[in-house]
């Protein structure tokens, strides 16, 4: 089994709060960990970028996404992915991120650039992480996911929503939509689909639907997915995708993935590596927070048992 990836692990995330004495001995292994990593050269070879079919479509949506489920109206970020749908295949993710670690695992001085520039550091730590490969392989879905300090790839079986399909109507970016519902892994979706584009795909896991979904949300409002561009013509390639393979781990469960994941979001990672000593940051007196904040959420899938948390 590979062996997480050094660099991940020291990521900085934006509420970590390090002392001097931490900080100097968090940079100084931080360092010693990019010259190995320059020593030994991951770069493009470790890598996979396969063209599987043209894109039918290339659809950018804005996903609103609360961060607490008792402060909805403030607290929520939102993220920017992009659909780009084939006749048998698609792949969901977050174009911005994808340049970036295309270019990072190409370019030395860039890669140096990124994980040492503290903005740049918080602005990728913003950016979602999962990658979402409808039908690849074939009759699964694929995704790479980060969290617990490492990268993951969870197959699992292509599970189609079962909608119910309304009379009601309305046009979204041009497009007559009807609205469709369904529950699907712990929570009642509503989507608005255009048969207009017959491509039965969507944002995140939603399908199969007799045109393409154009705008979702679940019935608490959660989780919106809205379009902000459409292009049905020079869409491009579906493509999949990975610039961390020789680091990345398999999870076979997907439930158990979710518990995993949902435990390393209410884990203070600050608190775990400094009061453990990890990579040479020791300081037993450090207090863990009560709270993590931005943590008082669920996912998009909620048909997990959740864990005991310590």
């Amino acid at each position: 089994m590979p062996k997480a990836c050094p660099y991940n692990i020291l990521l900085i995330e934006p509420h970590m709060k390090l002392s001097i004495h931490d900080m100097k001995r968090f940079r100084y292994i931080y360092f010693i960990v990019l010259a190995l990593i320059a020593i030994f050269d991951v770069s493009a070879k470790n890598i996979i970028e396969q063209v599987i079919e043209p894109a039918l479509v290339e659809v950018r949506y804005e996903r609103r996404m609360v961060l607490d489920t008792l402060n909805p109206e403030n607290d929520y970020k939102k993220n920017f992915f992009t659909l780009k749908a084939g006749k048998t295949v698609s792949a969901f993710y977050s174009a911005e991120l994808k340049t970036m670690d295309s270019i990072d695992v190409r370019d030395r001085e860039f890669f140096f650039i990124r994980h040492n520039n503290k903005e740049l550091q918080r602005y990728f730590a913003r950016l979602p992480n999962a990658k979402i490969f409808k039908n690849y392989p074939e009759g699964k879905i694929r995704v790479h996911d980060r969290f617990d300090l490492s990268q993951w790839t969870i197959d699992e079986d292509w599970e189609k929503p079962i909608w119910n399909i309304t009379d009601s109507v309305c046009k979204i970016m041009g497009y007559q939509c009807i609205l469709a519902t369904t529950d699907f892994r712990g929570r009642r979706w509503e989507a608005w689909f255009a048969p207009e584009i017959p491509i039965s795909d969507g944002p995140w896991k939603l399908c199969g639907l007799p045109g393409l979904i154009l705008k979702a949300r679940d019935s608490k409002s959660h989780y919106i997915y809205q379009p902000i561009s459409i292009r049905t013509e020079n869409a491009g390639d579906v493509e999949y995708y990975d610039y961390q393979v020789d680091f990345r781990l398999t999870m076979k469960n997907r439930k158990k993935g979710l518990q995993r994941k949902f435990k390393h979001l209410h884990t203070d990672i600050h608190y775990k590596i400094v009061s453990s000593g990890m990579f040479g940051i020791n300081n037993p007196n450090v207090k863990k927070r009560d709270k993590k904040p931005h943590s008082n959420y669920d996912f998009e899938e909620t048909d997990y048992v959740k864990p005991k948390l310590e």
